[in-house]
Parts: C-alpha cells; sequence; structure tokens
C-alpha cells in the first residue's frame, strides 16, 4: 500500500514538474504579446506625434502662403487703381495753382488804371492759366473705381474639420497577415491572406531580409521578393538553418498607397538544397553543388543528388546553363533507386531526354514536351 502511495506522490511530483515547465513556457510567449503590444503601441503613438506635426507644419506654411498671396494681390489692386488717382489728384492741385495765381495777378491788376496796362490786362487775359480756367479733370465716380473685399470660402473650418477628423485610423492588425510558412528544399513557402474580407486588393507585396527582427537584429534590411495577385509565394536558394525574417502588404489599386506591413514572420529551412553527386569520372560540379559540368567525356552517366531530399508537392528548376554535343541519352529522370547508373529508361523511373521524348518504366508515351536547349529551364513537380 504504502509502495503504491509512494508511486502516486511521484506521479504527482512529476506532472507537477511538467506543469510548471509549460505554465513557464506559456509565461514567456504572454510575456512576448505584451511586448509586442507595448513596442506597436509607443511606435504608432510616435507616428501620429510625428505625422501631425508634419501636417500642423504643412497646414500653417500652406495658409501663410496663402495669406500671402491675398496680400500680394490687394496690394496689386491698390497700386493698380491709385495710380490714376494720383495722376487725377496732380492734376486738380496744378489746376487750384492755377487758379489761385490768376485771382492774385488779377487783384494786382484790378488795382491799376486799365487805360494806363492794356497791353497787362492783354496778357492776364491771354496767359496760359487765365484760358484753362474752364477745363476740369474727368474724376471717377466711386462705381468706377476698385472697392477692395475679401470673399471667404464659406465653411472652411467645418470643412477642414471634418477632414481633419477623418485623418489617420488605428488599426489593431495590419490588414494582410502571414498565416503560414512552409519549409522546402533550400526554399520556404510563404503563404498570406486578408484580415478582413470585405477589402479590395490588386497586389500584395512581400519582402524579406536575412536574420531575425524579433531579435537584437534591429536594422535588417528588407528586399522585394514578389509583388502581385498571389496568396503564396516560393523563395529559393536559401541557406539551410538561417533565419530570415518575412513581412507581406497590399494595394486597392495599381497606383494607390501600400498599406501597414503584417507581423514579421521569422522562418528558416532545415532541408538542404538540391546537390549534385559526383560518382564518375569527366564530371565535376561548382556552387556548392548546385551546378554540373561535363567535361571531356566521351561517355554517359546518370547523376543523382546527393540525398533524396524532395518529397511529393516540391517542384524542382533545372537550368541549361550551356549546351555542347547532345546524346540519346541526356535528359532528366526520377527513379526510385540510384543503383543505375547508365539508363534512365527502366522500370520504377521517368525520363525526359534532351529531344523531349517522355519515358515511363521504359516505354515511350505520346506525350512529347520541347526539346532541352541551351538557356531552358524545365519544372519538375511530383
Amino acid at each position: 500500500m504504502s509502495e503504491e502511495l509512494l508511486q502516486n506522490v511521484t506521479d504527482i511530483l512529476e506532472n507537477a514538474h511538467s506543469q510548471r515547465i509549460q505554465l513557464t513556457d506559456l509565461l514567456s510567449s504572454l510575456e512576448e504579446s505584451k511586448n509586442q503590444v507595448k513596442k506597436s503601441a509607443e511606435e504608432s503613438r510616435c507616428n501620429i506625434m510625428d505625422h501631425f506635426s508634419k501636417l500642423k507644419k504643412a497646414v500653417i506654411a500652406a495658409l501663410d502662403a496663402r495669406m500671402d498671396t491675398l496680400i500680394k494681390n490687394v496690394d496689386n489692386i491698390e497700386e493698380a487703381a491709385l495710380s490714376p488717382l494720383c495722376q487725377c489728384e496732380d492734376m486738380i492741385n496744378q489746376g487750384i495753382m492755377a487758379a489761385t495765381r490768376v485771382m492774385e495777378d488779377g487783384k494786382k491788376i484790378i488795382k491799376i488804371d486799365p487805360k494806363d496796362n492794356v497791353e497787362e490786362l492783354v496778357k492776364f487775359r491771354d496767359n496760359t492759366d487765365s484760358r484753362h480756367l474752364d477745363s476740369l479733370p474727368e474724376v471717377p465716380s466711386l462705381y468706377d473705381v476698385p472697392y477692395i473685399s475679401l470673399e471667404l470660402t464659406k465653411g472652411l473650418d467645418d470643412k477642414l474639420s471634418e477632414l481633419i477628423n477623418e485623418e489617420g485610423k488605428i488599426l489593431e492588425r495590419a490588414p494582410v497577415q502571414i498565416t503560414d510558412i512552409e519549409e522546402g528544399p533550400g526554399s520556404l513557402t510563404i503563404r498570406w491572406s486578408e484580415v478582413d474580407d470585405d477589402i479590395e486588393v490588386c497586389d500584395f507585396r512581400l519582402q524579406f531580409c536575412s536574420g531575425s527582427v524579433n531579435s537584437n537584429q534591429t536594422k535588417c534590411i528588407f528586399h522585394n521578393a514578389y509583388t502581385g495577385p498571389l496568396t503564396s509565394y516560393r523563395l529559393t536558394q536559401l541557406r539551410t538553418n538561417a533565419p530570415y525574417s518575412f513581412r507581406v502588404c497590399h494595394r486597392s489599386d495599381s497606383c494607390g498607397e501600400w498599406s501597414t506591413w503584417s507581423i514579421p514572420r521569422v522562418a528558416m529551412t532545415t532541408i538542404p538544397h538540391y546537390q549534385w553527386c559526383i560518382s564518375n569520372e569527366g564530371y565535376s560540379t561548382s556552387n556548392d553543388d548546385r551546378i554540373l559540368t561535363r567535361l571531356d567525356c566521351e561517355d554517359t552517366f546518370i547523376h543523382y543528388s546527393k540525398e533524396a531530399v524532395y518529397t511529393t508537392g516540391h517542384p524542382i528548376k533545372f537550368k541549361i546553363i550551356d549546351a555542347g554535343e547532345g546524346s540519346p541519352m541526356d535528359g532528366i529522370g526520377l527513379a526510385i533507386d540510384n543503383t543505375d547508373v547508365f539508363t534512365f529508361q527502366r522500370n520504377n523511373a521517368i525520363f525526359i531526354n534532351s529531344s523531349g521524348a517522355v519515358f515511363v518504366d521504359g516505354n515511350e508515351m505520346k506525350t512529347r514536351l520541347p526539346p532541352s536547349v541551351k538557356g531552358c529551364a524545365d519544372h519538375i513537380s511530383y
């Protein structure tokens, strides 16, 4: 009985230990979630203050510029309107001065005996000032001169307030999020979807960078990987066991603004990329065994991959970089085993030769593909 009770205690202790480990892991995940909320909130506050600070400066600068323009318009109208009025004023003042001179000269002549000053009387009568006493300049009426006023847009302050009230929108999540990352041989397939089904999407943009943005590598430089309407993309030629960070955004039309970025997702592939295995003389590999080159060799041999790393659903892309004199046995094949190095035209094998002929289990099929030539790229999915 005591042994059974002791075993029960031992089991409880083990369960408690396991429970504590799991709860500690959950606490770590919870802390990471809290940090994400706090960090994103602080970044959003900074972005809001920075945006509205720039907006204030832009609005004030635009208002000041518009005010200066209107004042200059007033100045120009005033200057253009006052110029002829000032000229008319000068003419009137000159007329007043002329009339004053005539009055003063006339008073002097009247005091003298006219019989003895006929010549002076004639001279007074015929001088310029006397002859122009009936000439008056034309003074424009008030209706003919500008009455400068200001016409404002009615309700502009309300419209501005309405626009400002609509500026900005706080999102709990970016409209597009990465939903799944699947590793493949030297590759990662990234899938994403819209958080809101009602949004209209024209294009998505996927970016990646080497390293983890969730670690201390905060200065990662993102590069464009894909832009288009699809919701998945396979990024190839990646290093094995090396972390990569991904983010995605969208836009509603081809000329519109891109949305905010999704939460970065970090992933890596543990499956090595396709590598050739050199087992025969007359061949060599390069670029981390990705490129197979046939040297000066008369015989044709089959070269297999180093490992059977590809599984169902993983496409393989073969590209012919250069081509010399061909052989009927040149081509690409898939086999269950790698025991035969001479031919793919055998059981449990699929073979496509350089002419485009397809062989299954050694039998030629009716299906025929385009011939493989220099520069072409063949995709194989199985």
